[in-house]
């Protein structure tokens, strides 16, 4: 028997439903066109990896993830997706939660979280300085109170060493070394230590 009133497709379950609807003109109903309606699982969601954990204004990456048609999103629901991953800001520290879904088929899934931690930075080390030797004296290895101590002979760049040096004492002058503690794989600023022969 039909109907005049046109039917609203369950989207509930996945799967094809046919329906039907014909014309009548003077009274002479004629024959039935075929609507299907085809009703497409949601796609998984995305595959990250989370959480992910930077130092105090580090440098950056772009979010990635894996799946089709990525959007990104700065809420769980709602809100306008873009193509383009975001890059998370390091300039403050706590977490701050993205999200990402993947579209297939036309049909966008469900939001995977990812969780950026920025980790604060850990206090210079404690050393003292400076420190006072004769030429010839035999000196000892440099000492500082931290964890995960890196020594350097600059105060920026170059490469730390985990070993404390032994200052040389076969001629006069100063010379400044420097030390730096890294907690939680944040590594913090660097501590003068000034030797005087």
């Amino acid at each position: 028997i039909g109907s005049n009133i046109a039917p609203t497709p369950f989207t509930t379950s996945v799967g094809t439903t046919s329906y039907f609807v014909s014309q009548t003109v003077n009274g002479c109903e004629g024959p039935r066109a075929e609507i299907v309606v085809e009703v497409t699982g949601q796609p998984s969601l995305p595959i990250v990896n989370s959480p992910i954990s930077y130092c105090l204004n580090d440098n950056a990456s772009p979010l990635t993830a894996n799946g089709d048609g990525l959007l990104w999103y700065d809420v769980p629901t709602g809100g306008t997706g873009s193509n383009i991953a975001p890059t998370p800001s390091t300039s403050t520290t706590g977490f701050t939660s993205y999200y990402v879904s993947q579209t297939v088929n036309g049909c966008e899934g469900d939001r995977a979280e990812i969780i950026v931690e920025i980790i604060d930075l850990p206090g210079a080390p404690n050393a003292t300085s400076p420190i006072d030797y004769c030429t010839g004296d035999v000196a000892s290895q440099l000492m500082a109170t931290g964890d995960g101590l890196l020594w350097y002979d600059t105060p920026t760049g170059g490469t730390g060493s985990n070993t404390a040096p032994t200052p040389s004492t076969a001629s006069v002058g100063s010379t400044t070394f420097y030390v730096s503690q890294t907690i939680n794989n944040c590594e913090g600023p660097r501590t003068p230590i000034v030797v005087n022969i």
